[in-house]
């Protein structure tokens, strides 16, 4: 059986680590939006990085356009902290990124 949380993916970066953070990012196939898929994968990965890995802070960046990512940070917990401006490269173009964060405390 596949459900729409099959079709989700979610990477955990622990490049900061030492500094007590780790960022997160997701994609869902387009056929499986709408469905909670997104809410799902990172709510799970949300819960094994905090409670299993004990990561005191997780961020995430999301494109000012991509309501539906906002949407889905939103009811996992992650709070908004600001715009970012200019913050990075996609293709040709620096792109504006909202930071989102989410403290392992506030589980």
């Amino acid at each position: 059986m596949t459900t729409a949380a099959s079709w989700s993916f979610v990477g955990l970066w622990l490049r900061d680590l030492g500094q007590g953070r780790a960022s997160l990012g997701y994609w869902v196939v387009k056929s499986a939006r709408g469905q909670g898929a997104a809410v799902a994968a990172l709510g799970a990965v949300v819960g094994w990085a905090s409670r299993d890995l004990r990561i005191p802070r997780l961020e995430l960046y999301v494109e000012p356009w991509n309501t539906a990512s906002v949407r889905a940070a939103e009811r996992v917990g992650f709070q908004s902290e600001g715009l970012l401006r200019g913050w990075q490269q996609v293709g040709d173009e620096r792109r504006d990124m909202f930071v989102y964060s989410l403290l392992n405390a506030e589980l």
